[in-house]
């Protein structure tokens, strides 16, 4: 009976020091180049991204505004990308979640009374307020729109005299200022 039990004690050490070790290292490997990208309605391929976001309407990067906390809102406003403009795509339930490398955060569709669809990075999980998908709008030159599952509008950076570029879920159809790009990305 102590012979099985150490047999056994010595498979699950094995397991526990070899094995498990090693799948998880094969999980952080990424895709082979001839991998399909994904589509908006195709869950089963997406990829997680770490990208930029680029807005077509004043061809300007996406940053996190951390001078505005504790909402940190989303702005197409900067000339150049730093620290700010950072993002991860992450896949959830064939859907993306937006995380901001600057605010430590995921991107959240502020859909409340007040909110008026306003894109902050201030949450500290995945809910449904912080899913959204994303698809092809143009092929030349190459676009993407974005569209909150929080109320099922498109996303728009609102460059209008006061928007200051600010991203807002409240667009009913895709437009010039619903359009986007995302560096390193492949949703096609």
């Amino acid at each position: 009976m102590n012979d099985r039990f150490s047999l056994r004690k010595s498979r699950a050490a094995i397991v526990s020091a070899v094995i498990a070790p090693t799948v998880m290292l094969l999980a952080l490997l990424p895709a082979p180049a001839s991998a399909a990208t994904p589509k908006s309605s195709d869950a089963s391929t997406l990829q997680a991204c770490t990208t930029y976001i680029w807005a077509y309407a004043n061809a300007s990067f996406v940053s996190a505004n951390l001078t505005s906390p504790p909402d940190y809102p989303l702005l197409a406003r900067a000339s150049n990308q730093g620290s700010w403009e950072n993002f991860l795509l992450v896949p959830h339930n064939g859907q993306y979640a937006i995380w901001s490398y600057a605010a430590s955060r995921y991107v959240t569709a502020n859909v409340s009374g007040t909110g008026n669809g306003a894109l902050q990075a201030k949450a500290s999980a995945i809910g449904s307020w912080e899913l959204f998908t994303i698809g092809i709008e143009n092929d030349t030159p190459l676009s993407y729109w974005i569209k909150s599952s929080a109320n099922g509008k498109y996303v728009t950076a609102n460059v209008s005299g006061t928007g200051n570029g600010a991203l807002q879920a409240k667009a009913d159809r895709v437009g010039a200022w619903e359009q986007f790009d995302f560096a390193t990305c492949a949703f096609g």
